[in-house]
């Protein structure tokens, strides 16, 4: 091994170029997969960073009957799940959380709002975490008539109360309600997903009060399966003891990264990993033919060895230690490329909501798959060469009347290899052209609105100090007045949701046309919003007027309707005048509402979710809804007004907290980062893959050419012209690309479906999208076999019918 390891040295020193080719290939391939795989491994595999983390679980309630996969769990049913695992010991901890927003307001600070929730007496024992200042969660803090305590992050005692010691036991206003500080949490704990807040849950004895989701750590050598099977037969006895409110319900355990991870980032992951695992295959196919290649001129070497008494195992090691060692020096650099596209990627998701445990990362498990993928990708790309070089015969080998028959089986082999790396090359770019392509169709979608110059901002006014719809009219029409004469502020207005923020959809019906079966009334979406609101976005009504003061009021309920709204419902006719009205949630009708104009078609649901129904708005008068968007046009930078903003709010209300403070162009590129930032790998994988499948078969064909300098030479003596010649050695060329491109076409046909739930207004089998990639890579393709069939019409007949 050490005779070997010194001779494949050798090998590369004598010839670099040809080996820092491969090096730089295997560096691509291998580095992107070590990437991919950190970032993989650090959402869906790593442990979380407590003792136990791996088999830390949860659990939610099932509805499958109603169509409901994830149903929150009420106090009573956790209390009998807490008794019934007792006696099958699957549980070392049973717990539950219930995430709630908090606004945090006392004397002497201006209110804020946080993420918070509510953990059981035994939470933050199962995790191993204790405060690093005050008190422990305890059993007495689950009782009955407890006292409300909370547990606030590093961050907020840091940021709020500049690390002062002396907050333990002060008394402040949590949701309008009483609490008292019990205790600070280390740095950087915020489980399950970037709380804040820890308040102390007090058991409720409602069976239809669902609030809490179980998290749980399994015994160790207790699978997920064994308590699935536990959890099932509790499940079926207390639907059997509460038919009412438990008819038909499951509960379904998840790992914590299939609760916190699952469904589309998953998919998505899981694709990413599929796309670099492809680029890997093309790069070994491409050191593959490289290899090839210097195989033939390596026949009478090895001959000469096997002469000398070697066997064909012991040359097969030598030439597999020249190709692991070739793969492991690319795969050093590699890893050194992977550490800086682990940064770009960390800091492109730095502000998307990435939750706090979620760390990119190398560990000892990203280091054992780096040394995997480089032990195999050198054995993968190796073995064929290696194989064909020990096959030949001696005897044959070292007359030179062998030379045309390797050239040959190798020739048919190179082919093969093209043809693999321009089929995935196709699949790669084909995915990536959908993803860019839902990404530019979710950037038309805001095309109208004119977001930079919005500053935008969250309130949500408490039912306890706003029980009426009066008193939440009667505070916006105080606040709006001072939002529109901040300096700098030319139009304010607000709206319940902001577009691409989602919105609600009922069922509805139109006067004249009434429908008696509640399922087969029309769905449509509606926001509250108040006049002024499209002005402020830049889209003019298509139809009819804007809202006043004096709409949503007693005897002027109106109402503004979308494009896609008046296309379905009222086509070729005025739908203004005409009036629809909505059924609440017991199925029973709402007051009428007058169509007073049309609005432009404005995207409401989240990226990546069909949307249920046309959009209508509705004035905040109609309702007087509890929470609302704040929106301020300005004339310059927009943060700029966010001091001001919060003044004004809490000059009305100083226990008010405001969040989500932004522009509403950072807000809308928030709900679309994902198609961004994968959009992007997915091309960059893409473009190695096609750029690996351009230069392999241009090295074919370039080899090939070089392989028939005589044949070309006797063909142009015998009077052929370049035209010919030219046309003679891209006929290998192109047929190569149409059989690779026609298989991977039909491949992504078909893999391409798995994106269907990521896609943006693109179907899985868009047109546009593969007639580009079939052309670009044709493109491609063509410009490489071209050099070397360019190179070969300008050959000299006398010099090519002297080469040897």
């Amino acid at each position: 091994m050490t005779q070997d390891l010194r001779y494949a040295f050798r090998m590369i020193r004598q010839h670099p170029w040809f080996s820092a080719a491969i090096i730089a290939t295997l560096a691509l391939g291998i580095g992107v997969n070590t990437t991919v795989f950190t970032l993989v491994n650090a959402v869906l595999f790593k442990p979380l960073p407590f003792p136990g983390g791996d088999r830390l679980v949860m659990a939610t309630a099932t509805n499958p009957a109603q169509g409901r996969q994830q149903v929150s769990i009420s106090y009573p049913d956790l209390r009998d799940i807490r008794q019934s695992s007792q006696s099958s010991q699957s549980f070392e901890y049973l717990e539950a959380i219930n995430n709630l927003p908090v606004n945090l307001s006392e004397r002497g600070n201006p209110p804020e709002r946080y993420r918070g929730t509510r953990v059981t007496s035994g939470m933050f024992a199962m995790l191993h975490v204790q405060p690093v200042l005050g008190r422990a969660l305890n059993p007495a803090d689950e009782r009955a008539g407890a006292e409300s305590a909370m547990w606030i992050g590093h961050g907020v005692w840091k940021d709020r109360y500049g690390k002062d010691p002396s907050i333990i036991g002060r008394s402040v206003r949590v949701n309008d309600k009483s609490a008292v500080i019990a205790g600070v949490m280390p740095d950087g704990f915020k489980f399950p997903n970037n709380e804040d807040i820890w308040l102390n849950a007090t058991p409720t004895e409602q069976r239809d009060r669902r609030d809490f989701t179980i998290v749980a750590m399994l015994r160790p050598g207790i699978s997920k399966e064994s308590a699935q099977a536990e959890l099932d037969l509790t499940a079926r006895r207390l639907e059997q003891q509460f038919p009412d409110t438990h008819k038909g319900h499951g509960i379904a355990v998840k790992t914590f990264h299939e609760m916190m991870n699952g469904g589309p980032i998953r998919l998505m992951f899981s694709l990413m990993m599929g796309a670099v695992a492809f680029v890997l295959l093309i790069a070994c196919a491409n050191v593959a033919n490289m290899l090839l290649s210097r195989a033939l001129s390596r026949r009478r070497e090895i001959s000469i060895r096997v002469a000398m008494g070697a066997s064909r195992g012991r040359i097969l090691r030598q030439l597999l230690v020249e190709s692991v060692l070739l793969s492991i020096l690319g795969g050093l650099i590699g890893l050194a490329l992977s550490q800086f596209a682990i940064d770009a990627f960390s800091n492109a998701v730095q502000n998307v909501g990435k939750p706090y445990w979620i760390t990119f990362e190398m560990n000892y498990v990203v280091f054992a798959y780096f040394a995997a993928v480089c032990l195999l990708s050198g054995i993968i790309f190796g073995l064929m060469p290696a194989l064909q070089a020990t096959r030949a015969d001696m005897n044959e080998t070292l007359k030179e009347s062998a030379k045309s028959s390797a050239n040959r089986r190798s020739g048919y082999l190179s082919g093969a290899l093209v043809v693999f790396q321009f089929t995935l090359a196709v699949v790669l770019l084909s995915a990536a052209g959908l993803m860019i392509r839902s990404f530019l169709a979710a950037q038309s979608e805001f095309a109208g609105i004119q977001a930079e110059q919005v500053l935008h901002a969250h309130l949500n006014l408490p039912s306890a100090r706003y029980p009426t719809a009066d008193s939440r009219r009667q505070f916006y029409e105080k606040l709006l007045p001072r939002l529109a004469a901040l300096p700098g502020a030319q139009l304010a207005s607000m709206v319940s949701n902001i577009p691409g923020s989602g919105a609600d959809f009922d069922k509805f019906e139109i006067a004249g046309h009434p429908i008696p079966e509640h399922e087969n009334r029309p769905t449509a979406g509606f926001m509250t919003a108040a006049p002024g609101y499209f002005k402020l976005l830049g889209l003019n009504l298509i139809q009819g007027r804007d809202f006043d003061t004096s709409d949503g009021l007693a005897g002027k309920n109106t109402v503004i309707v979308s494009r896609e709204f008046t296309a379905k419902f009222f086509p070729n006719q005025d739908p203004t005048g005409q009036r629809i009205r909505f059924f609440d949630e017991k199925k029973q009708p709402r007051e009428w509402l007058t169509i007073i104009a049309v609005s432009p078609d404005i995207r409401q649901s989240d990226p990546g979710r069909p949307q249920a129904g046309p959009i209508v708005t509705v004035p905040y008068n109609w309702e007087g809804q509890g929470g609302m968007a704040l929106l301020i046009r300005t004339a310059g930078n927009p943060a700029a007004l966010s001091a001001a903003l919060r003044r004004e709010v809490q000059q009305l209300d100083d226990a008010l907290p405001l969040f989500d403070v932004d522009t509403l162009e950072n807000n809308l590129a928030r709900s679309r980062w994902h198609l961004r930032v994968f959009g992007t790998l997915f091309l960059a994988f893409a473009v190695i893959a096609m750029g690996m499948a351009a230069v392999g078969i241009y090295a074919v064909i370039a080899h090939a050419t070089s392989q028939r300098t005589r044949e070309i030479g006797v063909r142009l003596a015998l009077g052929a012209g370049a035209g010919s010649i030219v046309r003679l050695v891209l006929t290998r060329g192109l047929v190569q690309i149409g059989i690779g491109m026609t298989l991977g076409l039909a491949a992504a046909f078909y893999l391409c479906r798995l994106m269907a739930t990521l896609l943006i207004n693109v179907t899985p089998t868009d047109p546009i999208t593969f007639t580009t990639v079939g052309l670009t890579l044709l493109t491609a393709g063509l410009a490489a076999c071209l050099i070397p069939a360019r190179r070969a019409g300008r050959l000299d007949p006398l010099e090519a019918l002297r080469h040897e």
